[in-house]
């Protein structure tokens, strides 16, 4: 009888994505409708056979997600997916407008978040609250809360998935605004100068999730039954911290108990440069003198800022010991799975020579520059890779841009639900595909050695690829059950034109909310006051009218109006 292999361990890597966090949230609902299904018949096949594989009718092999990692939308995602593992999900598979679902990713970034929410004023209601975003960050706080009373009131029993790792491992990056200072000894003429000063704010928030987290050191650890509301809260706030887009939505608030996390932390240090991957972790304090004792407090906006694709976070739990792991895929034990609904949303545009523009190429360049990973480049020389792999939209059409939320600078999805499902369904239709078609190992690979030469044959699971010396490739995970359905390519949306005129009115609305806010806020002086108010009124249509005209064009250009 043949034994089985160590499981095959994966991290799920989620990328920044604004609105598109609806395709995000349908590629991770079908992730987990497929592997629900194939561990349901598993236990099947169990009760029937045993450990006797040659009987089994499906594939016998383990898979574990061992970590995820999310920024900006993904960190909503990650967050939703935390709060999700232990409950029942049902599938989204038809548009059910505004009726309940028992969904939470769904519910959230399908049913809740719109437009219509972000032009609220309820966070400028109090005539002293602070100015804190162009857009109402209510909704969001609203979410994370439904969140949080979902996990810390469960009554049910909790649901157990074995192929999530007890305990979870989950990341989400944040731009720490206050940053963590380190210096760099040196020698020099005066001794009050220790050395050159630098500050960090590329920052990340770590949990643990499950009932094994005591062997966990540097993890903020989370008990599925929510009986640590505290912690819970403090993983939504990180999720809430790593989605606020500069300017666009509230910053906010976070603690850490103590530096300390900042001491224990391990940086990658490469060692050499190679066909597999060569690295060291060790840890490097922060110039703590320069900070308060106590708790850490400070506040952080979008992850995304600086890393939008948080992958090195998650390869580094899975490269435990330092152990090296093989990018063959006659070898590979374990894989990255970048989920990014804009993975080529870049360009190296020269601006113009006027000075705003200058200016706002140089925030993207800022951006920009933080995001880049010359160790990745060094990685990717070899095509042949089957230890990271990426899912990414693909709509099987003429239309350049596969995701209706594409438009408005990635903030397009938010304008109408039907656009938001659409990307929902296709992340679904596009992760379906990717397991089955890409997410695939050589069959030789000893993580299927344990399948009887009958599965091996099986055309149903066998994959063909071009120019490889393989003779065929099997599933990493096996679609059986609902997941086998093909999933439709769901229909091009369109935004109702005779809704323009009422948000039109509503961004009318929320800009003379913020206008009068901050005109009362931070003119004293009552002769500019009153001239402020009248160069307003004199100019508030044409910009409304603008920003429309905007939303028109953007729409038209994807065909969406």
């Amino acid at each position: 009888m043949q034994d089985k292999s160590p499981a095959f361990e994966i991290g799920l890597v989620m990328a920044g994505a604004v609105s598109a966090g609806a395709y995000s949230s349908g590629v991770i609902d079908f992730l987990i409708e497929a592997l629900d299904n194939w561990y349901q018949e598993k236990q099947m096949q169990q009760q029937l056979h045993g450990e006797d594989y040659s009987q089994w009718e499906i594939p016998c092999h383990d898979v574990i997600i061992k970590a995820i990692s999310g920024t900006s939308a993904g960190g909503i995602t990650a967050a939703i997916t935390a709060a999700s593992l232990f409950d029942d999900i049902t599938p989204v598979t038809q548009y059910p407008g505004e009726k309940p679902v028992n969904n939470k990713f769904y519910e959230a970034w399908v049913q809740k978040i719109d437009i219509s929410e972000f032009l609220k004023t309820k966070d400028l209601a109090d005539p002293k609250a602070q100015f804190l975003s162009v857009l109402d960050s209510s909704i969001l706080d609203a979410i994370g809360k439904d969140v949080i009373h979902s996990v810390i009131n469960n009554k049910s029993a909790l649901k157990k998935r074995p192929y999530f790792a007890d305990p979870l491992q989950v990341y989400m990056c944040v731009t720490n605004l206050r940053g963590v200072p380190y210096t760099i000894s040196t020698q020099g003429a005066d001794p009050g100068i220790k050395g050159h000063k630098m500050v960090l704010h590329a920052d990340y928030m770590h949990f643990a999730l499950g009932t094994n987290t005591e062997i966990v050191g540097n993890a903020i650890a989370l008990n599925p039954d929510g009986s640590d509301a505290s912690k819970w809260q403090l993983m939504v706030q990180s999720a809430l911290a790593s989605s606020a887009f500069p300017g666009a939505l509230a910053a906010r608030d976070l603690v850490r108990v103590s530096t300390e996390e900042y001491e224990k932390r391990l940086w990658k240090v490469p060692t050499s440069i190679s066909t597999c991957q060569y690295y060291s972790y060790r840890s490097i304090s922060p110039d703590i003198s320069s900070v308060d004792t106590g708790s850490y407090q400070f506040l952080a906006v979008d992850g995304g800022s600086l890393n939008n694709e948080p992958i090195e976070l998650v390869r580094s739990h899975l490269q435990v010991d330092e152990q090296h792991n093989s990018r063959d895929p006659q070898q590979a034990k374990w894989a990255t799975v970048l989920i990014d609904p804009f993975p080529d949303d870049v360009a190296a545009v020269n601006p113009d020579t006027n000075l705003p523009s200058i200016m706002l190429r140089l925030f993207y360049a800022l951006m920009a520059n933080a995001r880049f990973k010359p160790e990745e480049l060094i990685l990717a020389q070899d095509e042949n890779i089957y230890s990271r792999f990426l899912i990414s939209p693909v709509r099987e059409s003429d239309r350049l841009k596969p995701l209706a939320s594409g438009s408005l600078r990635a903030f397009g999805g938010f304008l109408h639900p039907s656009f938001r499902h659409h990307d929902y369904i296709l992340g679904r239709r596009n992760c379906q595909k990717f397991l089955k078609e890409y997410f695939v190992l050589s069959a030789s690979n000893p993580l299927f050695n344990s399948w009887s030469p009958t599965l091996k044959n099986n055309p149903k699971w066998q994959v063909f690829k071009q120019n490889k010396d393989e003779s065929y490739f099997l599933p990493i995970i096996p679609l059986v059950g609902s997941a086998e359905k093909e999933i439709a390519l769901p229909e091009w949306p369109r935004y109702p034109k005779e809704q323009l005129n009422s948000l039109e009115k509503q961004i009318k609305t929320r800009s003379q909310d913020i206008f009068s806010h901050l005109n009362n806020h931070l003119v004293n002086d009552w002769l500019l006051h009153n001239t402020l108010n009248l160069l307003w009124n004199f100019k508030q249509g044409m910009l409304i009218k603008r920003i429309r005209a905007y939303i028109e064009d953007e729409l038209k250009k994807r065909g969406q109006l």
